[in-house]
């Protein structure tokens, strides 16, 4: 059984310093590439052609769009960039995804959506809070368009596996 998960692999032209605060804060950087996530990690007897048949019912009237981020939050264990443009299109998806096709994976301590990419995890909140303190005053705004929507199988060693490319319209 694959362990999956649905997201978003924003190609930003400023990618570095994304990625420069990912090495310092995320151990999953050498893993997968920063990313927003749509379809929280699930573990299911799913075919390619089954998700692929899921996404023509959730897509079939989705363009490109264009998507901005900018800022940092703390939450918790993690350490947030703030998608500030887009946001209302990422949670549409988001939502539609959950109730037509992957409901029965939602997880349940997943209550209100908030699209972001993870720059830092944390074993505990005083680490995430000592690290955004640090990076709080990030002034690079981040902008591309998204064109594709991505399933990814989740590794043995946690790595990243691309399965599935999905052009948007």
């Amino acid at each position: 059984m694959n362990k999956r998960t649905i997201m978003i692999f924003p190609e930003f032209g400023n990618m570095h310093v994304i990625e420069g605060i990912r090495k310092k804060y995320d151990p999953l950087c050498d893993l997968v590439q920063p990313h927003i996530t749509l379809v929280f990690p699930f573990e299911a007897e799913l075919s390619k052609c089954d998700i692929e048949d899921a996404f023509e019912q959730v897509f079939a009237e989705v363009s490109s769009f264009s998507i901005e981020l900018r800022g940092l939050v703390q939450f918790e264990q993690w350490v947030f960039l703030n998608v500030t443009k887009g946001g209302d299109i990422i949670s549409e998806i988001h939502e539609s995804l959950y109730r037509k096709c992957f409901s029965r994976f939602k997880p349940s301590w997943l209550k209100n959506y908030e699209p972001h990419l993870t720059v830092g995890q944390f074993s505990s909140v005083v680490e995430a809070q000592k690290a955004y303190e640090v990076e709080k005053c990030l002034t690079e705004t981040f902008i591309c368009l998204v064109k594709k929507i991505h399933v990814e199988i989740i590794g043995e060693n946690e790595e990243s596996i691309i399965e599935i490319e999905h052009e948007l319209n």
